[in-house]
């Protein structure tokens, strides 16, 4: 599987779950999905905050350097 294909496939997951998690070997990143006033928007256990949910897995996959250091996201 192709980046962009993983990360269209997590991103969907991110929109229709409201949430994720994405575990490699040192590192664990939670994404929900947070309903503000303004309308939806996706913030990450580090409190980093992003517009849509694209935007949120794509930072995610560069945290862990790479699609091939993703160990499982449920």
């Amino acid at each position: 599987m192709d980046e962009e294909q993983f990360i269209q496939e997590m991103t969907e997951a991110l929109e229709n779950n409201g949430e994720i998690t994405i575990t490699g070997e040192d590192l664990e990143i939670f994404i929900q999905t947070v309903d503000d006033k303004e309308g939806y928007s996706y913030v990450s256990n580090t409190n980093k905050e992003f517009e849509d949910a694209e935007e949120a897995i794509e930072w995610a996959v560069l945290q862990f350097d790479g699609i091939e250091n993703v160990e499982e996201w449920e």
